[in-house]
């Protein structure tokens, strides 16, 4: 195995354990632990760290290594704003630049996912959501648009999916995806733009009590006393 497969297969590791939060917030990081996991030499586990660390994921405190970042509110908070001008923005080009035969095709995916919508996990109801809205993003012709914005699901992964578990979420959803398609439709930039805004504010909205819930399931499941997370080291 080539060492740039090596690195690259870590990172999707690791980067996978820090979505999810299997590596807890606020914790250090022990890379010694991991590469003896992995069964790799600790370079490939430094290097995926390291890639983490730019993409927000995890803290370098120097002279004492790396931290899984901290739950922050205002945080989450500001990622959920990028992520909704990102996507006003999308709905506005998709408006301008897509075909008519891209409009029909997403509408035709977004039927596709709706039928078992209310039914399913949770998991399986976002990882839809992030596809219908990253099929925005692919038709807005704005590639660097659609990176932003798969970047920004993957932190927010995980409160999305405690916010769909509701099943006040999931019914909004599958009315604003409807309303959106049919703004984009009539090429009506405005409609969709705004229609866009609030669906995203509908989380941005409840993102402390949602965070909390994160935080109560991370460390507890279900129940219990909430541990204290180690604090992450000043430099």
């Amino acid at each position: 195995t080539r060492p740039a497969d090596t690195t690259a297969k870590v990172y999707e590791i690791l980067r996978e354990k820090a979505i999810s939060y299997d590596l807890r917030p606020g914790t250090h990081v022990n890379e010694a632990a991991l590469a003896a996991e992995l069964k790799v030499s600790r370079t490939p586990v430094r290097a995926a760290l390291n890639r983490l660390a730019s993409e927000g994921l995890m803290t370098i405190v120097p002279n004492k290594g790396f931290f899984r970042q901290p739950l922050d509110i205002d945080v989450v908070r500001s990622m959920f704003e990028v992520r909704m001008a990102i996507e006003v923005l999308a709905v506005r080009l998709v408006c301008e630049r897509a075909t008519p035969e891209e409009i029909r095709a997403l509408r035709e995916g977004w039927t596709r996912i709706k039928p078992p919508w209310t039914d399913a996990a949770a998991e399986t109801v976002v990882e839809a959501d992030e596809a219908f809205h990253l099929s925005l993003a692919q038709a807005s012709r704005n590639k660097e648009l659609l990176r932003l914005l798969g970047d920004i699901n993957a932190r927010i992964r995980y409160i999305r999916t405690v916010a769909m578990e509701r099943p006040r979420f999931r019914d909004d959803s599958i009315v604003d995806h409807n309303r959106i398609l049919d703004a984009i439709e009539a090429r009506d930039a405005e409609a969709a733009a705004d229609l866009m805004s609030r669906h995203i504010r509908l989380t941005l909205d409840d993102v402390t009590l949602l965070v909390r819930d994160m935080v109560v399931r991370i460390y507890l499941g279900d129940s219990g006393p909430l541990p204290a997370a180690s604090p992450v080291p000043q430099a």
